[in-house]
């Protein structure tokens, strides 16, 4: 089973070397490293080699093995002017690192299958991403995109947990996070803060008993709230699009991954962030543009660099 947001149908890759671009070091593990070692030394390239592959030789994550060189403006080591990967010229898609071949994709191996959404630091993606209509959540038999085996970020399965675990339970809770969030009765603000008050109350249920039951009733209570509240001013375009953002977030599964109070944690700073950079602008066309500006940023953080997102978190 392909459980995906609606936007990863309608991907196509725009060729605009943004992500060959970007502040993040590619890196490759050593299957990868000696793949095109092989490569290189098969064409008398072994210099070439020397300067694009680095090895890391100090402390680094699992399959961090070496990173691959940037050029002096910046760009990667095989980004050519009409920017098109060089490697992935010679050699095929098949040869390049699994961070290539799946970027802006976000595979997750979960207990219900294959799960897939896309980074809003892609500005296809943005542009995917700019219309009125929510995203939705869609089931299919079929993969929107193709998807390496081996490139999911991560696992979740919740039945590991022990039913007294609110996570044993992370599925319902997911689904209610996005009702929430995409509840355009209320400004964002206010949506975002009930997420909050809400990962609070479940902290706060008996998880010896009467969990499961527990859980229903705040969710209930919720929609009862949602239904009842005054319609706020319809959102605009820099509103809808921080929505998105937001429910992006969660189906990357956050609250599972990181923990339900640091997963609101960080929805709440997003929120916030920006906010702030939408601060006393009235040109809608502005504020549109600050807020994506704001998001690609802060998508950016959490995928390569979230000591800079944690530390403006605390």
């Amino acid at each position: 089973m392909y459980i995906y947001l609606d936007i990863a149908a309608g991907f196509q890759c725009e060729m605009c070397g943004s992500c060959c671009r970007n502040d993040w070091v590619v890196t490759v593990d050593a299957q990868s490293f000696s793949r095109n070692a092989r490569l290189f030394a098969a064409a008398g390239r072994e210099q070439e080699f020397a300067k694009a592959f680095i090895r890391i030789c100090a402390e680094s994550s699992p399959g961090e093995y070496a990173y691959i060189a940037k050029q002096p403006a910046g760009g990667c080591w095989f980004l050519q002017p009409d920017q098109l990967c060089r490697l992935h010229r010679e050699a095929g898609h098949a040869h390049l690192d699994s961070v290539c071949r799946t970027f802006p994709r976000y595979p997750l191996d979960t207990a219900r299958g294959l799960e897939l959404t896309l980074s809003f630091s892609c500005p296809a993606v943005i542009r995917l991403v700019s219309r009125q209509q929510p995203l939705a959540i869609v089931r299919s038999e079929q993969a929107p995109l193709a998807v390496m085996p081996d490139s999911c970020v991560a696992q979740v399965y919740p039945q590991q947990y022990s039913d007294r675990h609110p996570l044993y339970y992370y599925f319902e809770l997911e689904h209610h996070f996005i009702d929430i969030l995409q509840c355009r009765l209320m400004p964002v603000q206010a949506r975002v803060n009930l997420l909050f008050q809400t990962v609070e109350a479940i902290g706060r249920l008996d998880r010896q008993n009467s969990l499961h039951q527990d859980l229903n009733r705040l969710i209930y209570s919720n929609y009862v709230r949602m239904d009842k509240v005054d319609p706020a001013q319809p959102p605009d375009m820099a509103d809808i699009l921080t929505e998105h953002f937001l429910v992006n977030f969660v189906f990357k599964k956050p609250f599972y991954l990181c923990g339900l109070q640091p997963g609101a944690r960080l929805v709440q700073h997003f929120c916030s962030r920006i906010n702030a950079a939408r601060s006393g602008i009235i040109d809608p066309a502005v504020n549109w543009q600050k807020t994506k500006e704001c998001i690609m940023e802060l998508e950016f953080q959490y995928g390569h660099n979230r000591k800079a997102l944690y530390a403006g978190n605390q």
